[in-house]
């Protein structure tokens, strides 16, 4: 893979992290990853809290937070699943989110094995 690795480390650990914010105590959080000959897809998955369908699109939109009304236990700026996008993007990769309230999240981001960006 042609890539920076440190930076497709921490979308990673980004994803992972998250994942373990939004998901209460006695979830699971399942990480994932298929590959071929042109590619590497990874999918971390959780039975968190979950994503209204109006957030998702929005979800990687720099500074954007889910509103979580007057709760302010899940601290954070809304720059990381921006970030995210960015690194994987850069790599000529696309990622994914689907996720419904008290359903938990998938995130699915596809690398190709060689990009144009080099």
């Amino acid at each position: 893979m042609i890539g920076d690795a440190d930076r497709i480390g921490q979308a990673l650990a980004n994803l992972v992290s998250n994942a373990i914010k939004y998901t209460p105590e006695g979830g699971q959080i399942r990480v994932t990853f298929q590959s071929d000959d042109e590619k590497v897809t990874t999918f971390v998955a959780d039975t968190g809290i979950g994503i209204s369908r109006g957030d998702r699109d929005r979800i990687f939109e720099k500074f954007y937070r889910v509103p979580t009304g007057n709760l302010h236990d899940i601290k954070g700026f809304g720059l990381g699943l921006s970030y995210v996008k960015a690194v994987i993007e850069l790599h000529s990769g696309w990622i994914n989110v689907d996720s419904d309230i008290h359903k938990g999240s998938v995130f699915e981001f596809y690398l190709p094995f060689n990009n144009d960006k080099k």
